[in-house]
């Protein structure tokens, strides 16, 4: 009888602290750890899927900051996405293995801060009747923007519930995990805001002379150094992240190889001008090709009714697929980078473009923006050299969307 009292008594208290210990945590366990703190950064600091992110917090010194009662939403890689960021860029020790204290402590700080947004911004469902700062699609203003505003803003992506980050294509895993004075996403990865490296899209001329003002439109201009023709610098104005007016240099010739440096990086190659022109007004003085043939469709090769320079241009109206095959006078390849086009359509439209063939293997197609003059620089690289031998003497042109309409031409040439 002794010992079923004691086992009674055992059962007793053993169900006393279970009681207990469930009113202490009533929220349950999150990644093997159990919720034990109230506070946002408290469920980070508990949880063991999240170590690496805590680690990162006390290296770059932003405990303080953070372990407050001031309102946070966190946007937090799990440790097995933050291993890899760490391999990806180079942060492994001596044995090869991940190491987040080879970070320097200012990329430390600002990977931290771009994953932390003031306030609390909820993960749910909107409730009729029921005001609160909901986590919806759009731009979001972390602690990093509000240290350097050149960076990017955090983009966030909320369709039915599932919350994406950054551009990616995973979506956090879980719930939001509610703290008193905020919330913690758990995300498949790393958030960057860093700009990437410039990319140059288009330049407002195709041709230009020593002191034109010209625009380059194009994307990431942040923090812009130089802008180069060849190898000489250009004076300039950044006028936003994508557009850069620029003084033409006044040593330019006819033609030169454009491009924009920032502290991000180098962009791509614009051109202007042209070293051989094919078609400006007409084929080297004949107002028509050497030789043309075409299916479907019909052109003019002396328009004159949307020009992008001069008095004439070529104008192609399509049928659906249609071609056109003009010869002109054989170019040697060899001393050429580019094939240069303008190119204008009155649809939004694909056109294959090739020299020296009419396969669909044997060109490039590119896509046109409609109610503009399109500046087109293919590299002659994209043009299967290895089929073109020595010389060309022919520019074919496909439609390629499968839409009607009409396509002008102007200043074709080798640059």
């Amino acid at each position: 009888m002794k010992i079923l009292y004691k086992l009674k008594q055992i059962a007793v208290c053993a169900f006393l602290v279970a009681l207990a210990s469930s009113c202490d945590n009533d929220l349950p366990g999150v990644g093997g750890a159990e919720q034990n703190y109230n506070t946002a950064y408290g469920l980070i600091k508990a949880n063991t899927n999240l170590i690496l992110f805590n680690k990162a917090i006390q290296l770059a010194g932003l405990e303080a900051t953070l372990n407050t009662t001031e309102d946070f939403t966190y946007f937090v890689p799990a440790d097995a996405i933050l291993e890899a960021y760490l391999v990806k860029n180079g942060y492994v020790n001596s044995l090869g293995y991940p190491d987040i204290t080879l970070v320097p402590v200012d990329v430390l700080k600002q990977i931290v801060l771009s994953h932390v947004v003031k306030g609390v911004k909820k993960r749910v469902g909107k409730l009729a009747g029921v005001t609160a700062d909901y986590l919806e699609t759009g731009e979001l203003t972390t602690l990093a923007n509000a240290a350097n505003p050149d960076l990017y803003l955090l983009s966030v992506n909320v369709t039915n519930g599932v919350l994406k980050v950054n551009g990616s294509d995973k979506p956090a895993t879980g719930l939001d995990y509610y703290a008193t004075n905020g919330f913690v996403n758990v995300l498949d990865n790393v958030i960057a805001l860093s700009p990437p490296a410039p990319v140059v899209s288009a330049l407002s001329q195709s041709f230009a002379s020593p002191g034109d003002v010209i625009t380059i439109t194009g994307s990431n201009f942040v923090k812009v150094k130089s802008v180069k023709f060849g190898d000489t610098e250009a004076v300039f104005k950044s006028i936003s992240k994508t557009a850069i007016e620029v003084t033409v240099p006044a040593d330019f010739g006819s033609y030169a190889l454009v491009k924009v440096q920032t502290e991000y990086g180098t962009s791509n190659i614009a051109t202007i001008g042209v070293k051989f022109l094919v078609y400006g007004d007409n084929f080297s003085g004949s107002p028509t090709p050497v030789s043309t043939w075409q299916w479907g469709g019909s052109e003019n090769f002396q328009s004159t009714e949307n020009v992008s320079r001069g008095t004439y241009s070529i104008k192609r109206t399509t049928d659906s697929w249609s071609g056109l095959y003009m010869q002109y006078n054989a170019v040697n390849v060899a001393d050429y980078g580019y094939l240069k086009l303008s190119v204008y359509a009155t649809v939004s439209t694909r056109v294959l473009f090739s020299i020296g063939g009419t396969n669909d293997d044997d060109g490039k197609a590119i896509d046109i923006k409609a109610g503009e003059w399109n500046n087109i620089s293919i590299p002659i690289s994209d043009l299967h050299p290895e089929k073109l031998g020595t010389t060309v003497n022919s520019l074919f042109m496909k439609e390629y969307s499968g839409l009607p309409g009409v396509i002008y031409l102007d200043d074709i040439g080798f640059l």
